[in-house]
């Protein structure tokens, strides 16, 4: 199973090297920005199998989307996305350059729900909105999930059933929203319930959400993780995983929480700020959550036009790009 890993960076992405340690073969691919140190290109091509998409080479490919996504921006992993599709990847990690893996068995982690059908828990109803923050200690509300709802966690079981997405456990500082965060002041997470570590998978049909910070997906499924933080915010990648889950409900294709762990070593940064990056998603989440609930999808269409066609429920500047996103993504798969 050919395993590619991506990220986009202003720093020196010294984590990698550990995530190297744990695997010599996984390809990484590291898109740049603007802010990137120089000294970064050095410590990625001294690793073996690490492509570093300089924002020169990233110009000199030519994509579609790229001027349209912006710069100095969490986007350009969609870059590295592209990269990594051209390279023929059948599995893409996305990741932090802030998460930093815990465990020896961390890819043996990754390629689990994947390699083997599922057969264990199932949380959340269909048609209600299901918080993976509540398997935390403490429970916390995930980021994107809407304040003003209530969450439905019944417990029942999926036999035999195929992964399509999953988030890794997030140790250290959670991924909650500024909300949260601003009121309770959540402090960092040390441990987390059996039934995270042991992983379980979300109702096919609930509403819920992962982020990008320690997700895999199955590459087939990568034109719906398109970001586009300069219309969407701290919301991006959250829409990307509605996006792709409505999509993955047409393969019968479960989210899948649990391990790898990795620990988020976040900076302290102002949280006002993420609360205002956070309000296109506050107002637009649960309109965005129908839409998708209730948009039709023909059968036996690729990916790609499945995103065309929903995509269309956002109806703002984001539309552009992710029109010239799907043009890329052809391009590259071709």
């Amino acid at each position: 199973m050919k395993t590619a890993l991506i990220t986009t960076t202003i720093n020196v992405p010294r984590v990698l090297s550990l995530y190297r340690a744990h695997d010599p073969d996984v390809m990484f691919f590291v898109a740049g920005d603007l802010k990137t140190p120089l000294e970064t290109q050095q410590f990625c091509g001294e690793m073996d199998n690490c492509i570093y998409l300089s924002p020169e080479l990233q110009k000199m490919h030519n994509y579609k989307s790229s001027e349209l996504i912006g710069w100095n921006t969490d986007s350009r992993r969609n870059i590295a996305l592209l990269e990594a599709m051209r390279w023929g990847a059948d599995l893409i990690v996305s990741v932090d350059d802030d998460m930093i893996p815990i465990e020896e068995r961390f890819w043996f982690d990754v390629h689990y729900p994947f390699s083997n059908p599922f057969n264990g828990l199932r949380l959340g109803a269909a048609k209600t909105w299901f918080n993976p923050g509540c398997a935390t200690i403490p429970k916390t509300r995930t980021r994107g999930i809407p304040i003003d709802t209530t969450y439905d966690s019944a417990p029942s079981f999926a036999h035999n059933v195929q992964v399509g997405a999953a988030q890794g456990v997030i140790l250290g500082v959670p991924d909650a929203d500024a909300m949260t965060t601003i009121t309770f002041a959540p402090a960092e997470i040390a441990v987390v319930s059996d039934v995270l570590h042991s992983g379980f998978v979300a109702h096919l049909d609930c509403k819920t959400v992962f982020n990008s910070q320690i997700t895999t997906f199955r590459a087939e499924l990568a034109p719906a993780f398109a970001q586009f933080y300069f219309a969407q915010k701290r919301n991006t990648d959250i829409m990307a995983s509605m996006l792709m889950r409505r999509i993955m409900r047409e393969k019968q294709w479960y989210t899948y929480y649990g391990p790898p762990m990795c620990f988020h070593a976040r900076q302290p940064r102002p949280l006002f700020n993420d609360l205002k990056a956070e309000m296109y998603g506050l107002e637009k989440i649960n309109e965005y959550a129908d839409y998708l609930n209730r948009a039709p999808l023909p059968k036996d269409i690729s990916v790609t036009e499945s995103c065309r066609i929903l995509a269309q429920g956002w109806n703002g500047p984001e539309l552009e790009a992710a029109m010239a996103w799907y043009e890329d993504c052809e391009q590259v798969m071709k």
